[in-house]
């Protein structure tokens, strides 16, 4: 650990308030750092435990039971997220360690999600990720227009792999495992019903060209060091813990995606399953990115299973 300066070495004890926080914190930091991999899982659980419990707290008292409120939280990170990209775009005038394939894939789900609960729903959450889809295009532009010669298509996922890994199979998913709501509206309900469930799917998955183009720059020089883009994916972490929490937090959900799944009908449990493969994708990077926060260099150590 760093020499503290000399300054605050000198600065007196007596009622030292600020002295004890910055040695408390100091001592925590250590910690992470020298943490290993199953002391931060176990470090993690019991954070995510806690948090848990502040956020059941504030669901229940502050906001009535409305659980509402998480998603509409977990909407607005991924909005702000995606305005620390505009920022870095317009700062470093670069696209470097960001992944266009990434970008297209999540105005695919917004885009499809937005069509379908306008439709269905056309409430705030539409509204949401209207101005989210929004700002995704405005991200996707810069990249094929201004900055497009800082875009990186050798360390990105091809275009034919893009459809071919990732929007094909969704397609194809959804088309046979969809919700299947407000069918007496016919062919307008069944092409909501689809693009809601390609919306789920693609969501799940959407993240994992902008992972590896972390991956393949930590692999290369042994850090990711743009802190724009990782704020970024961890804003997603944070999104994609805001959504379990929802789950988590009504038990009752469980048993209701048991019973549908029994019964022969697999959205319910497709949900429950893109949520969970979606948070699992982000958890590690998650992990490394506490890590580099911990030592203060701001260096993503990253070696993904992705």
């Amino acid at each position: 650990m760093e020499q503290a300066p000399e300054a605050y070495q000198r600065r007196p004890t007596g009622g030292g308030g600020h002295s004890i926080s910055r040695k408390t914190t100091d001592e925590v930091l250590t910690k992470i750092k020298s943490a290993s991999r199953g002391q931060a899982a176990l470090g993690g659980l019991a954070f995510s435990a806690v948090t848990l419990a502040l956020i059941y707290a504030m669901v229940e008292y502050v906001f009535g039971g409305q659980i509402d409120f998480l998603f509409i939280a977990m909407e607005v990170v991924h909005f702000f997220g995606i305005l620390v990209l505009i920022r870095k775009l317009l700062k470093e005038k670069s696209c470097e360690g960001l992944s266009l394939r990434t970008q297209e894939l999540s105005a695919m789900f917004l885009g499809a999600r937005v069509i379908a609960g306008f439709l269905f729903e056309g409430n705030h959450h539409t509204l949401l990720d209207i101005l989210t889809l929004v700002v995704t295009i405005l991200v996707i532009y810069y990249m094929k227009t201004t900055l497009k010669s800082t875009v990186d298509l050798k360390i990105d996922m091809t275009r034919k792999a893009q459809m071919l890994y990732i929007v094909a199979p969704c397609a194809g998913l959804a088309l046979v495992v969809n919700p299947g709501v407000k069918m007496h509206l016919g062919l307008i309900a069944w092409i909501c019903n689809v693009l809601w469930a390609f919306a789920t799917y693609i969501e799940a998955v959407s993240v994992v060209p902008q992972l590896k183009v972390m991956k393949h720059i930590s692999d290369s020089v042994g850090f990711f060091e743009r802190k724009s883009t990782a704020d970024y994916v961890f804003a997603l972490g944070i999104a994609r813990f805001l959504a379990c929490a929802s789950w988590i937090l009504q038990p009752a959900t469980f048993g209701y995606v048991a019973k549908m799944t029994l019964s022969g009908r697999l959205w319910a449990a497709c949900t429950l399953i893109s949520e969970i493969v979606q948070t699992f994708i982000l958890a590690d990077f998650c992990y490394y990115y506490i890590r580099s926060v911990a030592d203060g260099s701001g260096l993503v150590q990253f070696n993904s299973v992705v």
